[in-house]
């Protein structure tokens, strides 16, 4: 059987907007199943036709080329169809985390100025949303998606059903806005705040088909390829690897709610997925899992790994079950795909220390963060990448545009990097990160990935709490394995003769999970409920005395 995901090259989808890629799959392979979900499947026939209803029925009550429009759910096949029908009328996409409160809600609908937004009826979200529309004179309509409604619920005040919206647009054709992919903006793709008021970074539809396609061939995707859905679609590493990705190359998709270890096994053995993309987290997740030898999971070739540094352990794991895992450094300022990657068939050792080189097309280099000037080859200093997926800028936000997107182009990333000859990149952390002990700088990263060695711990994450003599002290916020505990002189040891002494850690807290940030996959480390507020606030952390 020919494979046409082979046979769908970059060069194929270049000159397409988004809604014109699921077109041309559409066409090749109409009656192939696209996305299964909960037992259902829809193909890409009826994905391509329910979009083209949805856009007809938005173009008919004014919502067209330009108008930001939110997406608000957590994965479905609504949120494919929603997405693409979208892309088509050239409405521009608000992206809101499925995860997101009140006060991250209100900012995007007003930043954006949404004329209207998608979301989930039995869900909280919906409710959130009624809540805020007084705040939003602009926000015109709320479809709601799935859901019972009360009688005369939605006549007259802007909520529509998002079936009615779907029968309402049937049989009638959307008429086409006429799409620059170089010009005109397909999403807005919001920062996650976590240290300032969010930003929604511009990415046109060039883009967003560039950087869906940036995933294809670090792992040889084809259209036989089955991928599991496991990360936030409203996230742009899952909106580019998971929603647009297995669309442009004819793939299949099997859809989860919401992340599960168990219901990821089941999946995957029921259904022999190839490949999962995820974060470290789910895979550390999966592999400490008591039931994980208890499943199948031999269909599984590839995947990869992003949101956090992946421990060399992760990587390890996959390749002794024949999983060819690499890790890949991406950011919402450069949109939904990535921005480095480890070439197809790299050894374990590079997968495991580097996260690639940056991608054919983008330029990337370490400079000093306070003065600008690039350091030596294999010097840590702020990375900086240059290229045509960096962010046209920041919606409404011209300051923090100029601030972080230099004239020349260079995007200011605020990740600590190193670049060797070959220009494979390691990354340290975020600068922030570095905790400055008596004057000494220490990169929680070379802790993390030697405290995971430990047997008895199963996550961790190093912070830098206030020491009143050296300025920080270095805790180790450490999740053990089953439950179990370990000390800080247990720890130290394990530790003695791999680092510097000055690098062990000064305290130990035992947590039982870490804060995350919106959406499940990152680690909140900082602000209010990060963890290095709990670790400061917690007196029963132990201390070296």
């Amino acid at each position: 059987m020919k494979q046409l995901g082979v046979t769908t090259v970059y060069k194929d989808v270049e000159n397409l907007s988004v809604g014109q890629v699921l077109e041309r799959s559409a066409q090749i392979v109409p009656e192939k199943t696209c996305i299964f979900f909960k037992g259902q499947g829809i193909t890409y026939k009826a994905l391509d036709e329910q979009s083209n209803a949805i856009a007809a029925s938005l173009q008919r009550i004014g919502i067209g080329k330009g108008d930001r429009v939110a997406i608000y759910m957590a994965s479905c096949p609504e949120l494919y169809i929603a997405f693409y029908a979208l892309q088509k009328i050239g409405a521009i996409i608000a992206w809101i985390n499925a995860a997101y409160r009140t006060q991250e809600v209100m900012f995007i609908l007003g930043n954006s100025q949404a004329k209207a937004v998608f979301v989930q009826k039995d869900t909280d979200n919906f409710a959130l949303v009624q809540g805020l529309r007084g705040g939003l004179p602009g926000l015109s309509y709320v479809i709601a998606v799935g859901g019972v409604f009360a009688p005369g619920e939605g006549q007259g005040d802007g909520l529509i059903a998002f079936e009615d919206v779907l029968s309402g647009g049937r049989k009638k054709e959307y008429a086409n806005p006429g799409i620059d992919i170089y010009r005109d903006l397909s999403m807005l793709i919001y920062t996650s705040g976590t240290t300032g008021i969010p930003k929604g970074s511009m990415i046109t539809h060039f883009q967003a088909v560039r950087g869906g396609y940036s995933y294809v061939d670090g792992i040889r995707a084809t259209a036989d390829d089955i991928f599991m859905g496991v990360l936030p679609l409203t996230h742009s590493y899952g909106c580019g690897s998971t929603l647009i990705q297995p669309i442009l190359i004819q793939a299949s998709v099997q859809l989860l709610e919401a992340f599960n270890v168990e219901a990821a096994f089941k999946v995957i053995e029921a259904e022999k997925a190839t490949i999962q993309h995820g974060s470290p987290t789910h895979y550390i997740l999966e592999m400490n899992h008591p039931n994980a030898d208890r499943y199948n999971l031999s269909s599984l070739r590839a995947g990869y790994l992003a949101g956090q540094i992946c421990p060399e352990e992760v990587i390890q794991w996959g390749e002794d079950r024949g999983i060819y895992l690499m890790s890949f450094w991406g950011n919402s300022e450069i949109g939904p795909g990535a921005g480095t990657m480890c070439p197809y068939g790299s050894p374990v050792e590079v997968r495991k220390k580097t996260v690639g080189k940056s991608v054919p097309g983008t330029e990337a280099k370490a400079v000093n963060p306070e003065t600008g000037e690039q350091v030596p080859e294999g010097g840590i200093g702020e990375l900086m990448v240059r290229g045509p997926h960096v962010l046209k800028g920041y919606w409404q936000n011209q300051e923090e545009t100029d601030k972080q997107l230099e004239k020349d182009g260079w995007l200011h990333t605020g990740d600590l990097v190193s670049i060797d000859q070959k220009g494979f990149i390691v990354i340290y952390g975020r600068s922030k990160d570095l905790i400055n002990r008596g004057g000494l700088k220490i990169y929680p990263t070379e802790l993390e990935s030697l405290i995971l060695q430990h047997p008895s711990i199963e996550q961790v994450c190093v912070v830098g709490t206030p020491n009143p003599v050296l300025g920080e002290s270095i805790c180790a916020c450490v999740i053990a394995k089953g439950g179990g505990k370990v000390t800080l002189k247990e720890l130290r040891g394990f530790l003695e003769g791999k680092v510097a002494k000055h690098k062990l850690p000064d305290e130990l807290l035992m947590v039982s999970e870490f804060p995350k940030l919106a959406g499940g996959m990152k680690i909140k480390k900082y602000g209010a409920g990060g963890i290095q507020e709990l670790a400061t606030q917690d007196s029963s952390r132990e201390k070296l005395r």
